[in-house]
């Protein structure tokens, strides 16, 4: 060990202090997490820094781990430091509790090496040793970052083949999904149903599968039901969470580990035909019901709350239609004065229309915006030929595992009775299943393919479609049913709120490209 007997007498050493914490540090229990607590970490560097008359100017801090290279940010920010202020600066040197708090990599302890021995670092002191530029303490530091990683090898090496025989087992590993909790001891949990949730994910998957809600809906629902994500235990927060979670094929028993499918052996709660509907009108190919409650023109959240961003929904008051806020987001839950007030339905009549009247064309000049718009729609048809011909390829992906699943299935069941083990009815059903997920996979995409292509050879015709659209849509706005109104509004307008004052939208691409003029009001200029 290196003291330094005379530290009182001389002027503090300025220094860095790196703080690490990652997930490994929970591999060997509670004690070691306790010892690798961010707390605990800074009250040992502090000490370290008291003995050898440092200075700390600043913590750098990270919660990643350090198997990685170059992905911890604090990490990154502090060698950027040092080579900023290059040989002469005035920061010497920096205090960590261990040495593998600073790397468990040859990439992140490669370049504190070499700061080491160039001289942008002079000392690192830890809570047991001071390493300085001399080439014993750069290799005994080179040494400790090599058993540093070699341990962090082992570790990955022995949860690896936990997770490979968990999912051979017939159990996600490290999975945490909504309608499932884990039972059992450490090392050999399973999946069990917690009743609680799995009926919200199950009412989510039979509204969903009517085709009468939108994914907004599904997931205003999920709130309602204060549905939460078992590994945050939060309220799903995002309308792209509840679309991931009803895309889970988890749901039906299969699941994907280091890019094997596997088929579950735990207990599932979702229809297999529900789920493969779900996929349909996910991915576009069937076609939802409109679930429009007549009496509302603009209802199931079509408006806005822009102080909390959650839906207005309709109501009726004195036979007139009103809007309000849902109040199931804050701010506007919990704080009554921040909700805007009441929305009148022949107000967002009024504006809307005004609006719409202002862009209608003449003959003259849609038939100019004809040669705007033919140029606007080649440049659509090439994105959709590139993405026509990635989907194509997924098709063809999806055909072959197809073909592979079903080749499987049929070896399976051709093996003679006698030379059948005691798992062979299990194997062959696993099989099946895996197969027929193939089968809708490639049948799913199959759909979207054809979509694709009818879209393509539609693109001169939603070019006049657009403008026949835009011609009169104000006088057909003002007579239009309310479900009419309401679909007139989703295909031109985008992002309507009400902040109880004022009603706000963008335009919908393409009708933006009409309404785009650098002079306010006046959107269509003769």
């Amino acid at each position: 060990m290196v003291f330094m007997d005379n530290a009182k007498d001389q002027s503090p050493i300025k220094v860095f202090a790196y703080l690490r914490k990652s997930t490994e540090d929970n591999q060997e229990g509670e004690a070691r997490k306790q010892k690798n607590s961010l707390e605990n970490q800074r009250s040992v560097v502090r000490e370290i820094a008291q003995r050898n008359n440092l200075q700390i100017i600043r913590f750098f801090q990270d919660s990643q781990t350090g198997y990685k290279a170059f992905v911890r940010d604090d990490f990154n920010r502090m060698i950027e430091e040092f080579r900023k202020q290059g040989k002469h600066g005035n920061v010497k040197g920096i205090v960590c509790s261990e040495h593998n708090r600073l790397a468990r990599n040859f990439g992140d302890g490669g370049l504190v090496l070499w700061f080491l021995q160039d001289g942008l670092i002079e000392n690192i002191y830890t809570h047991d040793k001071i390493f300085t530029d001399s080439a014993s303490d750069q290799m005994m530091l080179a040494i400790n970052f090599a058993m540093a990683k070699l341990s962090s090898d082992e570790t990955s090496f022995r949860s690896k083949l936990t997770h490979q025989k968990k999912a051979k087992s017939g159990q996600p590993p490290s999975q945490h999904l909504a309608g499932y909790k884990y039972r059992g001891e450490e090392g050999v949990k399973y999946w069990a149903i917690d009743h609680k949730n799995s009926e919200i994910v199950r009412e989510m998957f039979e509204r969903f599968a009517t085709g009468k809600y939108s994914v907004s809906e599904i997931f205003e629902y999920a709130r309602s039901r204060e549905l939460k994500s078992p590994k945050t235990n939060k309220l799903y927060s995002a309308e792209k969470s509840i679309r991931d979670l009803l895309k889970k094929k988890e749901y039906i028993g299969l699941f994907d580990y280091e890019g094997e499918e596997f088929v579950g052996k735990y207990p599932t709660f979702i229809d297999e035909d529900m789920f493969y509907q779900v996929q349909e009108i996910l991915s576009g190919t069937a076609h939802p019901k409109s679930s429009l409650v007549e009496n509302y023109a603009y209802s199931n959240g079509l408006i806005r709350c822009a102080v909390c961003g959650g839906p207005m929904s309709g109501c009726i008051a004195k036979g007139h239609a009103y809007y309000r806020c849902a109040n199931r987001l804050e701010p506007c839950k919990s704080s009554k004065n921040l909700r805007p007030k009441y929305l009148k339905e022949t107000l967002v009549d009024q504006v809307v229309s005004d609006a719409f009247k202002k862009i209608e064309i003449s003959e003259k000049k849609q038939k100019e915006l004809r040669l705007k718009m033919t140029d606007w729609f080649e440049d659509e048809k090439s994105q959709y030929r590139i993405q026509l011909t990635q989907l194509k390829d997924r098709l063809r992906n999806a055909e072959m595992e197809f073909e592979d699943r079903a080749r499987e299935y049929t070896q399976l069941k051709n093996i003679k009775e006698t030379e059948r083990d005691d798992d062979w009815e299990i194997d062959l059903d696993g099989t099946k299943r895996l197969r027929n997920h193939a089968h809708e996979n490639a049948k799913l995409l199959r759909k979207q393919v054809e979509k694709s292509e009818e879209l393509l050879n539609e693109l001169p015709d939603k070019m006049l479609e657009l403008l026949i659209n835009i011609q009169e849509v104000g006088k057909r706005f003002q007579n239009a049913s309310p479900s009419n109104k309401r679909n007139i509004i989703d295909t031109l307008c985008a992002n309507l709120k009400w902040d109880g004052e004022k009603l706000s939208w963008d335009w919908k691409k393409p009708y933006n490209i009409l309404t785009d003029s650098k002079e306010e009001g006046n959107w269509l200029p003769e």
